[in-house]
């Protein structure tokens, strides 16, 4: 009988590095083996290749449509690179969530019994819809063993301090705007618009998601940040045209409204120098090692966040 020859199906990592390679990008400082091996244990094929949106393409020739001088190598760096990033950011806006309940706490409430009335006046101004989700919150913290100590406490009675400790990062966010209008407090009410952006931030260093993405601006109008980051910005010295590139860009918009908040709520001390250095000593081995050109828009944002530590005064 006449044998058939069979082959073996391509693995899914073998496919992707064959697209890449048909899509111009080279394995010459970063071998096929070697990204063989990062995709099936560090970062997934479809994290690694997203960034190459962010290198130039030929627009004519017999490479058109490829990327160009572009290596795989690259990519696996701006994969690192994000995730180092992220994981600085999200424990600066975990600062930000820790230091703005203790403001909004002394702002709003003197004594205990102020603290409880705080509370009792904002569930009762919000409308049927709110207050059922508020009260969803609230019993889904408590499935949460780490609340018990609050609930043994507080019961159901929960004060203003309390009540911030259980509930997620975006129903305070709403509460601060609702301390805000209450009181006619026109600061507090711009500290909510740039803290949406932080909490948009936070969430999304929170879910793993790419930073150094979507790294060029909006073109559609919208404003992307809010207009307190524009004054803020002007007033440690930068141009319009600075100002308009980087703030309608949306990672760069988010990191600018972190950084702006960071020098406005967290105290100097411990927790403040630690997270500075560590931002800082990011954006210097980023100066030093990078293997990108320093005109690609990750290399550029990052340069950005620099002069904003500086404008700041966030650099030691």
């Amino acid at each position: 009988m006449e044998k058939t020859e069979t082959t073996q199906p391509e693995s899914y990592i073998d496919a992707q590095i064959r697209k890449l390679k048909s899509a111009g990008v080279t394995f010459e400082k970063c071998t096929e083996r070697e990204a063989r091996d990062y995709l099936a244990v560090k970062c997934s094929a479809c994290k690694v290749s997203a960034y190459a949106r962010l290198f130039d393409i030929h627009a004519e020739g017999e490479n058109e449509g490829k990327y160009m001088d572009l290596d795989f190598s690259q990519l696996k760096y701006l994969a690192d690179i994000d995730q180092r990033l992220r994981e600085i950011l999200l424990a600066m806006s975990l600062d930000i969530e820790h230091f703005c309940k203790t403001r909004l706490t002394i702002e709003c409430a003197v004594t205990e019994a102020d603290d409880r009335q705080v509370m009792a006046v904002y569930l009762n101004d919000q409308d049927d819809r709110q207050r059922k989700y508020i009260a969803h919150e609230i019993e889904r913290s408590k499935n949460d063993p780490t609340n018990d100590h609050i609930f043994e406490k507080y019961g159901d009675q929960l004060p203003l301090s309390a009540f911030m400790e259980v509930v997620p990062f975006g129903t305070i966010v709403g509460l601060i705007r609702y301390c805000g209008t209450r009181s006619d407090d026109k600061e507090l009410i711009a500290d909510y618009f740039v803290l949406r952006s932080v909490q948009a931030l936070r969430n999304a260093c929170a879910h793993n998601s790419c930073i150094l993405l979507d790294l060029f601006p909006h073109t559609d109008g919208k404003k992307i940040a809010p207009p307190e980051m524009n004054k803020a910005l002007s007033a440690i010295g930068m141009s319009k045209r600075i100002r308009h590139r980087w703030l309608q860009t949306v990672p760069t918009a988010r990191i600018a409204s972190l950084l702006y908040l960071y020098s406005e709520m967290v105290p100097e001390g411990n927790t403040r120098t630690r997270r500075l250095d560590a931002l800082n000593e990011f954006l210097v081995d980023v100066e030093k090692d990078s293997v990108l050109p320093m005109e690609n828009p990750a290399i550029a944002a990052l340069t950005f966040a620099k002069r904003l530590m500086t404008g700041f005064h966030l650099l030691n």
